[in-house]
């Protein structure tokens, strides 16, 4: 049991509704009805009735609610105060960086030393946006590079650039060797998706592109845990589908063997890369740090989108 799990259980019984506690935690449906699959194993116990309407506590259910709270709210005060311990170290801005982001926060880190030469950036690899959003919550991590969802109930997030969506062919394929791609000449390609909870926004923004090209795909769940991971690549450079996906690092610092990675020419077929941060944030030497991302990221900067809530698991 973590504090994922308390979370989880307490929106889903305050809401009566997985889908609308996703919304409230801002984290899809597969890993919240995960959550809650976990917390009844462990306890043994059934803690919600399902039906068509959305799912109501049962008896068990509603005799451990409020324990949940309780233990909920020790925990959010033990992460507050252990984030005030660790924020002896005055200097320390800790950093997380999602799949494919190290180029652009390496240029804020050269910046930041060049005016702050005692300052120390301590990075840590993030991955789906639970994680990063509840490390930044319990004050683990200042400041998240990474890609949305974010839970815009205590975070700032601003867009700093944006990325190219890229189709992935394999190299012998007859499209591989045209400068650009349609949707519509993916149109007999199978779609091979992803775990949608790895990169929600990057996910729905494929399926959008197909649905403004009147084009249904026939969408293949990818084995691995995400987008360019080794056994879809095999899958796609023998022919057996493509990708579209954000670039990096299949174009960098060259392309990748055995497929060819070619721009999507459509319109809006681009995802942002934002950076985030606690409102509350007080913290002088993390504060000096945003203020440097913004003079390395100087151009006009967006909020983060809503994101949709599957009603189902996705493929």
């Amino acid at each position: 049991m973590d504090f994922r799990h308390l979370r989880a259980f307490i929106a889903v019984a305050e809401t009566s509704s997985v889908t609308k506690a996703a919304e409230r935690l801002h984290i899809s449906q597969p890993p919240l009805s995960r959550h809650i699959r976990q917390l009844e194993d462990e306890l043994g116990t059934t803690l919600f009735v399902r039906h068509r309407h959305g799912v109501t506590l049962t008896q068990a259910g509603r005799g451990l609610l409020e324990k949940a709270k309780v233990l909920a709210e020790a925990a959010s005060d033990f992460f507050d105060t252990a984030g005030q311990t660790t924020r002896n170290d005055a200097n320390k801005v800790r950093v997380g960086i999602a799949w494919g982001l190290w180029d652009a926060v390496n240029k804020v880190r050269v910046e930041y030393r060049k005016r702050f030469t005692n300052a120390t950036i301590e990075a840590i690899d993030v991955y789906c946006s639970d994680d990063f959003n509840e490390q930044l919550r319990g004050r683990s991590l200042d400041v998240v590079f990474a890609r949305p969802p974010f839970d815009e109930t205590f975070l700032n997030s601003t867009a700093l650039y944006q990325e190219p969506i890229l189709a992935v062919v394999g190299e012998d394929s007859p499209l591989a060797t045209r400068k650009s791609l349609r949707i519509r000449d993916l149109a007999s390609l199978p779609l091979r998706l992803w775990d949608r909870h790895l990169m929600p926004v990057v996910y729905d923004k494929v399926l959008d592109l197909y649905a403004r090209a009147h084009v249904t795909p026939k969408m293949i769940p990818t084995p691995g845990a995400g987008p360019h991971n080794h056994a879809g690549m095999m899958l796609v450079a023998s022919g057996k589908g493509t990708y579209l996906c954000i670039g990096i690092p299949l174009t960098s610092p060259q392309p990748a063997g055995g497929v060819a990675v070619l721009p999507v020419c459509e319109p809006d077929a681009a995802s942002d890369v934002f950076v985030a941060s606690r409102r509350s944030e007080t913290s002088p030497i993390v504060l000096q740090f945003l203020n440097c991302v913004a003079q390395v990221f100087p151009q006009q900067r967006r909020p983060s989108p809503a994101v949709r809530t599957p009603s189902r698991r996705a493929s």
